[in-house]
């Protein structure tokens, strides 16, 4: 009885022996196979890719066949289907049929041969869910809270796990749809998700919908930014009718569609987010219609209406003053609530802002305390083309005779001006008379002959 035993065993272990494959690749037919122990093919050589067996009860091998790829048990048998387009995959399935798992419990996407739609099948290769899509996606999460995405008529949705559609078909990406799904499964931003997708009747159209496919804000506008998820997907900036506006994550209206620049959208946007009251702000816009400038708030409505050719920013967006060409084409100054602050008698933009600070700093007890209207700009006046000094009212102080005229430099209370008479430059006081005469070339010459008479002189 000892002996039989021991005959049995030791036929074992040479039966094991022999049956022991390792995998090798043969020259004359140029694909991989198994061979056992005494280097007889186990397994004839037919496969493009083959990998080793793994597992120590229930082997089973990674092999590609035909172009896709499966696995085999060490008998040869195609224990999964070979119908996986990556060796990822097919090991997954492999991993499925290890662990005994019954088919179907866990399902992957495969193209029909016939004719190229999309469904799924179980690691059998049998279909679970019939091709009827255009493309499909792997499946993630637990049951039951699992989905895969799909895609029919060229937007991508999701479907369950029983292959029921979950999310609507709306979306331009087989990801968007995978985050759409991640978020049904975990329910991060259960309210507040929010992605932006045109419509799929007219792709010239952009809206707005939720994790589940379904609008929120309908496809009207020309286009629509992401919503920012670090702002808990709030606002956002739309286009419509060639304009920028701001709007909320539902559709409401946050700033009206008036800006050109989406830059100055985005701007007013953080005046809102950081709570700048309604009027303490002022962006320059220009009115499609008639293209005149004013200004606006940050929820787009106009502060000063749109009258005027061109206009500048208020200092930091809140100053006090800016500059306006009006319709005779010169600039004045204008202030916050859109009053001018001087007639518009400069050429210069930089001219009138230096009229507007003038009133600024006295406002806010600027230079020197000086009393408003000390300061004197030249100005060209349109009919003779003669210079002359206005004050910051755009009022001539020192009439329109000179050839030319400079701003008045040096210091506050012996200020000089470079002026040009019959071709020569001299320096005049802020009485409009020579105190240096015009006999110099340039203004440069006649102000370093100034510069002497300044330092002796005060008014």
């Amino acid at each position: 009885m000892k002996k039989q035993l021991f005959l049995f065993a030791s036929l074992c272990v040479l039966t094991g022996s022999v049956l022991a494959q390792t995998l090798a690749f043969d020259d004359i037919s140029m694909k991989y196979g198994y061979k056992n122990s005494n280097g007889i093919w186990q397994i004839a050589p037919q496969y493009q890719i083959a990998f080793a067996f793994q597992k120590q009860d229930r082997k089973f091998a990674v092999v590609k066949y035909d172009g896709r790829w499966g696995c085999i048990d060490e008998a040869g048998n195609m224990v999964v289907r070979n119908i996986f387009p990556t060796q990822e995959e097919a090991q997954e399935a492999g991993e499925q049929w290890y662990g005994a798992d019954e088919p179907g419990k866990w399902v992957y996407p495969a193209q029909n041969n016939a004719d190229g739609r999309w469904g799924f099948v179980n690691y059998y290769g049998q279909w679970k869910f019939e091709p009827v899509y255009e493309r499909a996606g792997k499946y993630e999460g637990v049951e039951p809270m699992n989905f895969a995405p799909i895609q029919q008529d060229g937007r991508w949705g999701c479907i369950d796990g029983k292959g029921i559609l979950i999310i609507n078909n709306v979306f331009h990406s087989e990801e968007d749809a995978r985050e759409a799904g991640r978020q049904w499964i975990v329910g991060r931003h259960y309210d507040t998700w929010r992605m932006v997708v045109t419509n799929p009747q007219n792709p010239r159209r952009y809206g707005v919908v939720n994790y589940l496919g379904r609008w929120v804000i309908q496809p009207r506008y020309q286009l629509i930014r992401q919503f920012a998820s670090e702002h808990n997907y709030i606002y956002t900036q739309a286009k419509s009718r060639n304009r920028w506006g701001n709007i909320d994550r539902n559709g409401n209206v946050i700033s009206d569609f008036i800006f050109t620049k989406e830059s100055d959208c985005v701007y007013a946007l953080t005046q809102i987010e950081h709570g700048r009251p309604r009027d303490d702000w002022r962006l320059p816009e220009v009115r499609t219609d008639t293209n005149l400038w004013g200004w606006v708030r940050a929820d787009g409505s106009w502060a000063i209406q749109p009258i005027y050719l061109e206009v500048s920013n208020f200092p930091n967006d809140t100053g006090l003053f800016a500059t306006a060409k009006c319709e005779n084409g010169l600039w004045a100054s204008i202030d916050n609530e859109g009053r001018l602050l001087s007639q518009p008698v400069f050429i210069l933009s930089s001219e009138a802002a230096r009229a507007g600070k003038e009133w600024d700093d006295d406002n806010t007890k600027g230079i020197e305390d000086a009393e408003l209207g000390h300061w004197l700009h030249p100005i060209q006046e349109a009919g003779t083309g003669h210079w002359g000094y206005v004050d910051y009212k755009g009022n001539w102080v020192i009439q329109p005779r000179f050839e030319d005229a400079k701003p008045f430099i040096s210091k506050w209370n012996n200020r000089v001006a470079p002026a040009k008479m019959e071709g020569h430059w001299g320096c005049i006081d802020h009485t409009g008379q020579f105190v240096v005469k015009p006999i110099y070339n340039n203004s440069a010459d006649a102000y370093v002959a100034a510069r002497s008479w300044s330092a002796k002189r005060k008014f």
